[in-house]
């Protein structure tokens, strides 16, 4: 499967999807997908966020507290997701509504470990 086809099914797998890509941390897209008329920069968002994901990972391992596995930003017009592929990587998924949050994290979860599959070959 490839991440192109990957983020579509996730994206369009979750009412309120609007975007998704694969982010490699030094904020470059290795694939994104964003549904036509879409307000939100998927990119943008994915580099913004990227620096979150490098100071909770920081923050995690100064406290003894794990991996870091996922993070949720939940704004009024918007929540976005964050999920370690491994890392290296990570994927974003953009919804612009907050109603789906749990079949997006389900559907996010599935989609990073297909990615991790198609990162190894």
């Amino acid at each position: 499967m490839s991440f192109s086809d990957i983020l579509r099914g996730l994206v369009t797998g979750v009412k309120g999807g609007a975007g998704a890509a694969i982010m490699g941390v030094d904020g470059l897209a290795i694939e994104k997908f964003q549904l036509a008329g879409s307000a939100f920069d998927v990119d943008t968002i994915g580099v913004e966020y990227g620096r979150v994901i490098e100071e909770v990972k920081n923050a995690a391992m100064v406290l003894s507290l794990g991996a870091l596995e996922e993070i949720v930003v939940t704004m009024p017009g918007a929540e976005v997701f964050l999920r370690v592929i491994t890392p290296d990587y990570y994927l974003v998924l953009v919804l612009k509504s907050v109603e789906n949050a749990g079949k997006a994290r389900y559907l996010l979860r599935r989609a990073a470990l297909r990615a991790k599959l198609e990162l190894a070959v």
